[in-house]
């Protein structure tokens, strides 16, 4: 009886034991991801360039600790996990903050659009805009540059001598398909295009392939370049403006208090051709988009 007991002493101990290092580790996890600046991006080259360029230059200069998590699909998604916390910043872009995130219309709010997203997401969502990275990441249309001159297309409006003809192959990747671009070139072109989905990796390399005709794209993409493809041009303006920025939560910016000022280093910092060059040397020289960000972080004179 006596062996019983102190056996199962020794149990209740062991289990005691075992319980309490488990807290323990929970309360460590938990108290670690309080102190943390969760950076995010979406799945694209150009959006990771941006958001590792934020975290490094948070890493490196204050004593915020990050974590990254630089491959969360699309805007929405990206959007949704900043809300809930899942996140607390990551880079977006004025146009698909009013088309994708707010679901409004540009009609009125072309010239203002950036002040108005700054207001509405602040009342809305108590999210806050940081000042512009200073380039801006339009999404197009695009052809082969001969198949283009062939068919004598230049521009949106052209595309509708061939909405309904068989000759003209369109894909658009899943997202852009579903975002509110596509209603805005019916009602400014009145123009309805019958099209196939594509991965957004393969657009490209379709159009190079003479898989299809048109896709859509980014205007920074160093594929344009490297496939000498056409961007058709927007000629009655249906697209905003995609003004890039870092989006925060207003909790955020007031838990880390060195946050805004060290951000707004990088205000005007990366303009179109920079932010090309960057994506060109991750995408085609296939450079780490650490090593990429860390190097113009550096040749900017921001980071040692």
């Amino acid at each position: 009886m006596v062996v019983l007991k102190k056996r199962f002493f020794i149990l209740v101990i062991f289990i005691s034991i075992v319980i309490f290092s488990f807290l323990l580790i929970d309360f460590f996890q938990k108290s670690s991801k309080f102190n943390t600046l969760v950076v995010g991006s979406k799945n694209c080259t150009e959006n990771q360039i941006l958001a590792e360029i934020m975290a490094t230059l948070i890493e490196r200069n204050t004593d915020i600790k990050v974590q990254r998590k630089l491959n969360l699909e699309g805007t929405l998604i990206c959007f949704e996990a900043l809300k809930s916390k899942d996140i607390d910043i990551y880079p977006e872009y004025s146009g698909s903050a009013i088309f994708a995130i707010l679901k409004e219309d540009i009609s009125d709010r072309e010239d203002s659009l950036f002040k108005y997203l700054k207001k509405t997401f602040l009342e809305k969502f108590n999210i806050k805009w940081l000042k512009p990275f200073g380039f801006e990441n339009k999404y197009v249309l695009c052809m082969q540059n001969k198949k283009a001159k062939k068919l004598n297309i230049s521009s949106f409006s052209d595309l509708k001598n061939y909405s309904k003809s068989t000759k003209l192959t369109v894909a658009w990747d899943p997202e852009f398909s579903i975002r509110k671009e596509i209603t805005a070139i019916k009602n400014c072109y009145n123009l309805d295009l019958k099209y196939q989905i594509i991965d957004q990796s393969l657009l490209y390399f379709s159009l190079h392939s003479d898989v299809v005709d048109v896709t859509n794209g980014f205007s920074t993409d160093s594929k344009i370049k490297k496939y000498d493809l056409l961007i058709l041009e927007d000629d009655k303006n249906a697209f905003p403006s995609y003004i890039a920025a870092p989006i925060v939560r207003k909790d955020i910016l007031q838990k880390y208090p060195k946050l805004k000022a060290e951000l707004k280093k990088l205000d005007g910092k990366i303009t179109d051709e920079k932010i090309k060059k960057l994506i060109y040397l991750a995408d085609e020289k296939k450079q780490k988009v650490y090593d990429v960000a860390s190097c113009f972080l550096k040749a900017e004179r921001l980071i040692e």
